[in-house]
């Protein structure tokens, strides 16, 4: 049900800043940069330098940050890439135009179909979304959509809950309903999988049909979060996997 600082780009368009980083972490544009920050501390700890790719300012469609994300893993250098959520599905793209070595999906939507290009929700999904308030052509922040009995305990406590709402981005609907490139044979260059419950069980079929390691972790979507430390360990456990 649930689907959800890297230097950023200048006004002007200069080259982004390169900063040595191991890994980076593509952020779910649903939910924005905050809530990854314990992902890269956790990371840190384990001695993998990691950064989080920032949004671009203004309106969010799907062009605008798959170009930032570009710019930010090339200027990284980052051997891994670590995309959550919505981003898996603009990692075929995003790995067609930067230098990334290897990526773990982490509970992570991918582009399932063999299609030139794929949309960034299932149609059920942008049904439901269809059916969201809306102020000034956009949604209200992620973790607003759902009930807060639902939701609160996705978060380590009611103050992270209330930061990443504050920092989530406010997308227009037509965020899901815009056709991304899916580059053929992306599936065959080297990824892993997380996956936290049965959410993106599809995924985790998608991912071991592929020959892709897999590990499964008991926990729920934003267990990033509330969990840094298990996530990382498993992250790194899946890149000694990839070689």
């Amino acid at each position: 049900m649930f689907q959800a600082g890297f230097a950023p780009a200048t006004p002007d368009g200069d080259t982004v800043r390169k900063v040595p980083a191991d890994v980076i972490v593509l952020p779910s544009p649903l939910l924005g940069p905050a809530g990854y920050e314990p992902l890269v501390d956790a990371l840190a700890a384990r001695g993998a330098g990691a950064v989080v790719a920032r949004l671009p300012d203004g309106a969010l469609v799907p062009a605008a940050v798959l170009a930032a994300f570009v710019d930010q893993v090339t200027a990284s250098a980052a051997p891994l890439l670590v995309a959550h959520s919505n981003a898996g599905y603009l990692v075929p793209a995003v790995r067609a135009a930067a230098p990334v070595e290897s990526v773990v999906f982490v509970d992570a939507a991918l582009p399932l179909a063999a299609a030139a290009t794929t949309l960034l929700a299932p149609p059920q999904f942008g049904e439901f979304v269809a059916g969201l308030p809306q102020e000034d052509g956009l949604l209200p922040p992620w973790p607003l959509w759902w009930d807060p009995a639902d939701v609160l305990p996705l978060f380590p406590s009611r103050e992270w809950f209330t930061r990443v709402s504050d920092e989530a981005p406010r997308l227009p609907p037509s965020w899901f309903t815009t056709p991304v490139e899916v580059p053929s044979g992306w599936e065959a260059l080297p990824a892993a999988y997380l996956g936290f419950g049965s959410t993106y069980a599809e995924e985790l079929a998608f991912a071991r049909a592929a020959g892709w390691p897999v590990e499964e972790v008991d926990g729920h979507h934003l267990h990033l979060l509330t969990d840094p430390a298990a996530t990382a360990g498993a992250v790194l456990r899946l890149r000694e996997r990839l070689g």
